[in-house]
């Protein structure tokens, strides 16, 4: 076995192993098959790797082997990548075309992962692994490469879910939501090394839906009062559930044009550790171009993604428009969605609130008032006022039209908007992008990592990296 200052360098001695493969500034670099270290002299033309990367991912033993021997061997079996992800585009029911048209590769290329992937660039096998819920990292080295099998297969499922439902996931529809999965991944590890606290842990999933004397509403709107006391919310406003659920909670929100019927997902998958991680899939097109009814829907997926066991979740929760908008004491919902629904209501705008604010009797300026304090969609705010005063006091119908300040746009603009790299696609970008870029400053990702995450090129990266770390503005740190 070499030492540690065999593997890490000289600079590391003294240090744990852990420590000193964070600390380590020497480099690896990976083939299809194979683990080297690096070594500029000979140009080589994989992806270069933090030994911190390469720690993390194949673990100590292989770094002592590709130092003493020139080279570890990666693959666990001579056609560990082409099954891998032939597999799991089978898994998930998609043609060639479909894998072609999310990674901008020709068809043939997409073909030529499976026949002959060592023909093929490996930036461009790991960027076809990333966009289909892989874990580049361990293409060849695990025979799954690290996939959750239980995901694909629900996503096979939603994909062919005509009997259950009216609608069902398109191809590439499925495909955003298994690339979504490795964002929530990688943006989780990079969260951890970053040794990011969260207040994620105050929260536990709950299997309590409801009792003949408890209605499932109740449950939610308990689990709502709860929430507040232990984020120390009072009965304040929420002046930003974007900034509330990504940056104090922690919790991974991919933004990316999912059409005009669904609203938003809550997605479970696991990490390399086996361990749960959980984010939300947020539509950015259709009715979440209203900042109101993107709040609504953040805090309707927030509601399942903290509470909900995974048997209720069964990896994906999809939640349609009409679904996530409807009043949260009707009883032709299912229980978990009704639970999600009065969660989130009474999350972004408690019941004795509401009364204050719109008290009897009702008027034009009650439901506008709940609006613009509580950043709620008319339809949102009628129902919570209705339900607040025991449903005993209907509302007038009349006419409003009302837009949301352009403070609250800006509380909730998640940059995605502008942003310096164009080839780098909407779901990667925002606070996924902020952590890649952060992990990159602290040296634990490589310049080839970082431009694999944000789908550019390295030296596209290092030209914009400067931009990048002024959007979000962390100095440096």
């Amino acid at each position: 076995m070499a030492s540690l200052t065999t593997v890490f360098g000289s600079d590391t001695a003294g240090h744990p192993e852990k420590e000193a493969a964070r600390r380590s500034t020497r480099r690896f670099v990976r083939s299809e098959g194979e683990l080297a270290v690096y070594d500029p002299a000979r140009r080589p033309t994989g992806h270069v790797y933090t030994a911190w990367e390469a720690y993390n991912a194949y673990g100590i033993h292989a770094l002592e082997e590709a130092v003493e021997f020139g080279s570890a061997i990666l693959k666990c079996r001579t056609d560990a990548t082409a099954a891998a992800l032939k597999t799991r585009r089978e898994r998930l029911n998609l043609s060639h075309r479909d894998i072609a048209r999310a990674t901008s590769l020709s068809e043939n290329i997409v073909k030529s992962t499976e026949k002959s992937p060592s023909r093929v660039p490996l930036v461009q096998l790991q960027n076809t692994a990333f966009v289909l819920g892989l874990d580049e990292r361990l293409l060849s080295y695990d025979a799954n490469s690290g996939g959750d099998n239980r995901l694909a297969f629900r996503l096979r499922e939603l994909s062919n879910a005509r009997s259950q439902s009216t609608w069902k996931l398109s191809p590439r529809t499925a495909l955003r939501f298994a690339e979504a999965a490795s964002i929530i991944r990688v943006q989780t590890r990079l969260q951890e090394w970053l040794g990011i606290n969260t207040e994620r842990h105050l929260f536990a999933p709950s299997d309590f839906y409801g009792s003949y004397q408890t209605q499932t509403w109740k449950v939610g709107y308990n689990l709502a009062d709860d929430a507040r006391i232990k984020l120390g919310l009072g009965e304040s406003p929420i002046l930003s559930m974007r900034e509330l659920v990504e940056q104090r909670l922690g919790i991974p929100v991919v933004q990316v044009d999912l059409g005009q019927k669904i609203a938003g997902a809550t997605i479970v998958t696991h990490n390399d550790k086996g361990e749960e991680v959980r984010g939300i899939l947020l539509n950015s097109a259709g009715e979440n171009e209203n900042v109101w009814i993107r709040r609504t829907t953040l805090a309707h997926e927030l509601g399942h993604l903290l509470f909900d066991p995974n048997e209720y979740l069964e990896n994906v929760r999809v939640d349609p428009y009409e679904q996530s908008a409807a009043d949260p004491e009707i009883q032709d919902l299912d229980h978990v969605e009704q639970r999600a629904n009065a969660f989130a209501i009474a999350f972004l705008a408690p019941l004795n609130q509401i009364r204050s604010v719109a008290s009897i009797p009702f008027s034009k300026a009650s439901i506008v008032n709940v609006m613009h304090k509580f950043g709620l969609s008319q339809t949102a705010a009628r129902y919570h006022i209705f339900n607040a005063h025991y449903r005993q006091h209907e509302l007038p119908q009349i006419t409003i039209q009302e837009t949301p300040e352009d403070e609250l746009k800006a509380a909730e603009n998640f940059t995605t908007d502008f942003f310096p790299l164009q080839s780098t696609p909407i779901q990667r970008r925002g606070k996924f992008a902020d952590l890649v870029v952060r992990a990159y400053t602290k040296k634990y990702i490589s310049r080839d990592t970082a431009s694999l995450y944000l789908q550019c090129t390295g030296e596209e990266f290092s030209t914009k990296v400067g931009m990048i770390r002024q959007i979000f503005d962390h100095g440096g740190t």
